[in-house]
């Protein structure tokens, strides 16, 4: 007895120690009701709809009754009046009187008006700079040279008490044809025009210059400013710049690019803004050239080396160079908040010591920087956020492990790997599942019912096709996971099991935020925020001692945790969404945009219920949520399909407040002249046809079905250009340079448009500057005759070379698309001038007594505004396209010439 009284006592201590580890198993233990499921998704559907609204919140506008008890605040209402101005003036293109006239009328007068009220402390200096230029530029992806003649700045300078340093601030008051432009850019130079008045009222002068850039040329694209910053004398005092854009129709301002490098501009933003809306990540975006457009940022950084912010008003891209970019569109409280912000900012850099220490140490390295919600604006150096988000993510993983094993106890490190490894096994395999449907989803969407973007006019669409496919094959890798692999008998309980999976789903998002570091993408911000909250929730969790408790207030504490979380990443729901769904309707017709807003649905919606997903396995019947889920998908399909709901645009309501969503037709009524060789009179052929750029997945059909309508016959005769018989002898198969660019479609018409005027080209001079039996050096000087917008190729033979020209010091490459390769010059004119020289150098190596052409010039003239020229019959065709759709209809000639 005495040997086996030990024993016993070590035996029953092992099952103590046994059923305490086994009552950790409970299958039943915290069990959510079925419905459970229906509560985690309202709280994803309320936190999205909190978010939603903080994004389109602006604060109201100051009126008419403020400006005595605030003299010195920006008023929007004051602001207003001279936007409805510009808006009342209508398209204002580069050359076109309205642009050229009567908006520097406008704002010359708004310049009289502000120098005769200004303060006497104040000193406000006018000039109009009528400039000429040219220089090498490669837009989206096409190298060409800009040249441009007679473009007008108005230029002001409110002189600080230390005239040394200043600070500009530019905005653009032309605008795209047809389109008034009254976000893009006439509301930015309201703004500046209020922010001038209210500053030269103030009783002290600011410590530094503040140079106001009104630029008559930037659509066509960026002329003027690289007038000013290359040309002005003021530009050499320029230390740093803020450039007011926008990429939509109204909204908030959202700060997407800055420096490049000088932090000190974002922590000035940072110190200064009341209302902060910025995110590194757009300039990730948008310097990765995914948004078709650029800004007059571009130039100051490139050619003016000088650092700056930039602004652009990205909401309601639908509008955005359309008609319906107008002041009926907009509010005064879209002025307010901007005028609050840039004033504030304005003020700060005027009156600091940022523009005349800007070129100390500070000025290197790049900012990672975000705003939460609007409420409050974060940045941190580049080097600091590879720091942040490498310690979030190893010290998430170590405090989810210790949480669970400290009630286990760490000898159970397997199960607890076991399980983490599954929680993030499951979430790959269903993020992988999720984007797969989705393509698979777009694809049939587009090939197979013909319904792509039935998500464009009906946004809310994408969260039932795209969005809840995706939740449901999460919930459904996580529950089979679950189901498959779990063991009956295991130390962790049901709760510790799902804990563990949690801390397998950071473990997916923290390698992929350490890949993203790795890679030198500050984005990765966005996904360390959500993994400092889900840190934040874990170290609560285990220091309160919650993990096992009975009540499951480790459950509470995670959702009300995660419930910031949830605000933080539908935001970027929001953005994406906002930005991507307009950019699909005018982003060509090639591509399926359903895979690129499946793909943008898919990630945003792993991004913000991956950390909830889980939870499912605390559900006592978890498929009534996917089946739920899989309703709603099923719902969401058949409205975008057989419904009219899925009929992508909408035409203007009855009232302003129903915004249209249209589609974009661009129509060129073109006539192409070939001219005899070495002749600039003779004509050897001559056509006419209609001209169509195909903006989005449906214009073709939209188009054919109009020129069925026009002309039985007509619809079916259309082409793609490259389809044309002259494609294999003639530059760019003698279309316009876009016309191969970019998809787009010909159809012959027997009607030529009226050109009364067109650009001209006349041979002025053939030297022959050497000659041998190896071949020749000749120098051609040629004359463009006539003030509108053109573009020119340049085609040098075969076995001939452009060696030099009087454009650029150096000769650019060639622009080549589908198979065709030439130089190509984009010619703009403001004001009427003089004629535009070229002088090409070529050099041939063949024998000095042949006579084959040396080179091909196309010379094409775009009349954007000339709605006079048209024919009845164009006017007709034009106005019988459907209210949905945004008509932009021009006349175009096409000269094309050997010599």
């Amino acid at each position: 007895m005495a040997l086996l009284l030990p024993l016993s006592r070590s035996s029953s201590s092992s099952v103590r120690k046994m059923k305490a580890k086994e009552s950790n198993y409970d299958p039943n233990i915290h069990r959510l009701p079925w419905y459970g499921g229906c509560v985690l998704l309202a709280l994803v559907a309320l936190c999205g709809t909190v978010s939603y609204w903080s994004f389109f919140y602006l604060p109201p506008a100051l009126t008419a009754a403020d400006l005595a008890r605030q003299p010195l605040a920006f008023n929007g209402a004051r602001a207003w009046d001279t936007l409805t101005q510009l808006d009342a003036l209508g398209p204002k293109t580069t050359g076109s009187r309205a642009n050229e006239v009567r908006a520097v009328e406008v704002l010359e007068r708004e310049f009289s008006l502000i120098n005769a009220s200004h303060h006497p402390a104040q000193q406000v200096l006018y000039e109009k700079q009528i400039v000429s230029g040219q220089y090498g530029i490669n837009f989206f992806g096409s190298q060409m040279t800009s040249v441009y003649r007679r473009v007008q700045n108005l230029i002001v300078k409110l002189v600080g008490a230390e005239d040394r340093h200043a600070l500009m601030l530019n905005c653009h008051f032309d605008s795209v044809a047809s389109s008034p432009g009254a976000s893009d850019d006439c509301g930015s130079c309201a703004v500046m025009l209020e922010i001038l008045r209210v500053l030269s009222r103030a009783p002290e002068r600011n410590r530094h210059s503040i140079v106001f850039l009104f630029n008559g040329a930037e659509e066509t694209p960026l002329q003027a400013s690289h007038g000013f910053i290359t040309g002005h004398r003021w530009a050499r005092e320029v230390r740093a710049f803020l450039n007011l854009e926008s990429a939509g129709s109204g909204g908030k301002e959202l700060l997407f690019q800055s420096g490049p490098q000088h932090p000190w501009l974002i922590e000035a933003y940072s110190r200064a803004v009341r209302h902060p809306f910025g995110q590194a990540i757009g300039e990730e975006i948008f310097q990765s050239g995914l948004i078709p457009s650029d800004t007059d940022f571009r130039i100051f950084r490139d050619f003016g080396h000088v650092p700056g912010l930039d602004f652009a008003h990205i909401f309601n891209g639908y509008r955005y160079h359309t008609r319906y970019d107008s002041v009926q569109f907009l509010s005064p409280a879209v002025l307010q908040r901007t005028g609050d912000n840039i004033l504030s900012m304005v003020r700060l850099l005027a009156n600091g010591n940022q523009l005349a220490n800007g070129d100390d140490g500070r000025s290197e390295g790049s900012m990672v920087f975000f705003d939460f919600l609007g409420l409050f604006f974060i940045s941190y150096t580049a080097i600091e956020g590879t720091v942040l988000n490498i310690v979030v993510s190893i010290a998430g993983l170590v405090v989810g492990c210790w949480s669970v094993l400290a009630v286990v106890g760490w000898s159970n490190w397997r199960s607890m790997g076991r399980e983490m490894l599954h929680g993030f096994v499951a979430t790959l395999v269903g993020s992988g599942a999720g984007i797969g449907l989705n393509l698979a989803t777009a694809y049939g969407m587009d090939r197979i019912v013909d319904r792509s973007m039935s998500w464009y006019s009906s946004c809310w669409l994408i969260v039932g096709l795209y969005c809840v496919p995706v939740m449901m094959l999460l919930f459904i890798a996580h529950r089979e996971f679950h189901r498959l692999f779990s063991k009956s008998k295991t130390v962790l309980s049901l709760t510790l099991t799902v804990q563990a999976r949690i801390v397998g789903v950071f473990l997916f998002w923290a390698l992929l935020t350490i890949g993203a570091t790795v890679y030198g993408l500050r984005s990765a911000y966005v996904t360390a925020i959500m993994l400092t909250l889900v840190l934040f929730s874990m170290t609560l969790t285990a220091l309160l001692k919650l993990q096992s408790f009975p009540g499951g207030y480790w459950l509470i504490i995670h959702l009300l945790v995660h419930s910031v979380a949830l605000l933080w990443t539908t935001q970027f729901y929001h953005i994406f969404t906002n930005i991507f769904i307009p950019i699909t309707g005018r982003s060509g017709a090639n591509d399926n945009p359903d895979l690129i807003i499946g793909i943008v649905a898919a990630a945003c919606t792993i991004f913000t219920t991956s950390f909830l997903v889980p939870l499912v396995n605390l559900l006592r019947k978890p498929y009534r949520t996917i089946g739920t889920l899989f309703v709603l998908f099923l719902a969401a399909l058949a409205l975008g399909t057989v419904s009219s709901f899925g009929f992508p645009y909408t035409g203007p309501g009855p009232s302003p407040s129903d915004a249209p969503k249209v589609q974009r037709i661009l129509v060129q009524h073109t006539v192409r002249q070939f001219y005899e060789p070495n002749s600039t009179q003779t004509l050897r052929s001559a056509d006419a046809g209609y001209l169509f750029r195909l903006w989005d997945r449906h214009n073709e059909r939209t188009v054919r079905d109009m020129l069925e309508k026009q002309s039985p016959g007509k619809g079916t005769s259309a082409l793609e250009p490259t389809e044309l018989p002259e494609c294999k002898r003639e530059v760019f198969c003698g279309m316009p340079g876009s016309a191969i660019r970019f998809t787009s479609l010909w159809s012959p018409q027997s009607n030529r448009p009226n050109t009364p005027d067109m650009v001209k080209l006349s041979l002025d001079r053939w030297e022959i500057v050497r000659r041998n039996a190896n071949g020749s050096s000749i120098k051609l000087t040629i004359s463009l005759n006539g003030s509108f917008q053109s573009t020119i190729l340049v085609r040098p033979r075969r076995n001939v070379r452009l060696t030099g020209w009087n454009l650029t010091p150096e000769v650019p490459v060639k622009l080549a698309a589908a198979g065709h390769n030439a130089y190509f010059l984009l010619i703009t004119h403001g004001l009427a001038g003089e004629p535009v020289p070229l002088i090409l150098d070529l050099e041939t190596d063949r024998k000095s007594d042949t006579v084959e052409p040396l080179v091909d010039i196309s010379v094409t003239s775009n009349f954007w505004e000339y709605h006079e020229h048209f024919t009845e019959e164009f006017s007709r065709f034009v106005a019988s396209f459907p209210s949905w759709a945004h008509v932009v209809p021009s006349v175009t000639v096409v000269n094309v010439y050997t010599f």
